[in-house]
This record gives structure tokens, C-alpha cells and sequence, in this order.
């Protein structure tokens, strides 16, 4: 999520920066126009990209309106990848904890198994024990019985 978020500040930086720059090129020397420093222009481009926009500073040409839809659109599309990167962040938190008690429930059924496994287990060598008590020999019709001579 660092990187993510590092990769949305470089970005956004480098379009405020571009955006500024550009308006300034553009629009910089005309005699209407309401930039009159590149500090302006940054600040410009900083509020749109924020979708803020007071209107303090506006582009007045054509190309000066492409680089602001520009500047528009990434602005948009950042305050896009800020929820995403939040929801992203929340998601992994609630799926982690989900896991863990997830993994907390299986140990528990898995011990309430192996006790009633093992309570099952020596029920049946008590039965064991206590059938092979009461008749000495397989029973009969097993191989391995001692036959009796004829009559």
C-alpha cells in the first residue's frame, strides 16, 4: 500500500507540476490572462486537481482549456485512487482478522475432534478387551478355528 500511495504522490505532483507549466507556457505573456506567475499557475493547477477550482485563476485560450481538462480528469482520477487505496487498506485489515478468527474456530474444532476421536477410540478397545473376555476362540465360521474331529 506504501508503494501505491508513493506512486499516486509522484504522480499527482508531476501533473500539478506539468499542468502549471504548461498553462504558464501557453497563457503566461497574454494580455488577458489571470496567471501573472508561474506561482499562480501552480496554484491553479493545484485547485483543479483537487477539483476545488475557485475560479480565481481560469485558462482563457483553447490549449490552455485542453491542459485544465487534463488537469480535470487526473484530478478525478486521483481522488479515485485515494478511496481505492483507503478501501484497499480497510478490506486487507477486515480479511486479516476474519483469518485469524477463522484459524482460531478450526484449532478449536479440530481439539474437540481429536478428544472425542480418542474417547471413541478407547471405547472400542474396551470393547475389544471385553469380547475377546468372554469367548476364547474366533467365532465360529472364521478361518483359523480349531476343527473338530467327525463323529
Amino acid at each position: 500500500m506504501v508503494r501505491l500511495a508513493s506512486v499516486l504522490t509522484v504522480t499527482a505532483t508531476l501533473v500539478v507540476l506539468g499542468g502549471a507549466t504548461a498553462l504558464w507556457a501557453i497563457e503566461g505573456q497574454l494580455p488577458d490572462s489571470t496567471l501573472r506567475s508561474w506561482g499562480d499557475a501552480m496554484w491553479w493547477s493545484l485547485t483543479t486537481l483537487t477539483t476545488v477550482g475557485y475560479g480565481d485563476h481560469v485558462p482563457v485560450t483553447t490549449a490552455g482549456r485542453y491542459v485544465a481538462g487534463g488537469v480535470m480528469i487526473a484530478g478525478v482520477a486521483v481522488i479515485g485512487a485515494v478511496a481505492a487505496i483507503v478501501a484497499l487498506g480497510v478490506a486487507r485489515r477486515i480479511a486479516s482478522d476474519e483469518e485469524r478468527a477463522f484459524e482460531v474456530e478450526a484449532e478449536s474444532l479440530e481439539r474437540r475432534l481429536e478428544v472425542r476421536l480418542e474417547r471413541i477410540e478407547a471405547q472400542l478397545t474396551e470393547l475389544t478387551v471385553r469380547l475377546q473376555g468372554r469367548q476364547p476362540g474366533p467365532p465360529d465360521g472364521v478361518a483359523g478355528r480349531a476343527t473338530q474331529p467327525p463323529e
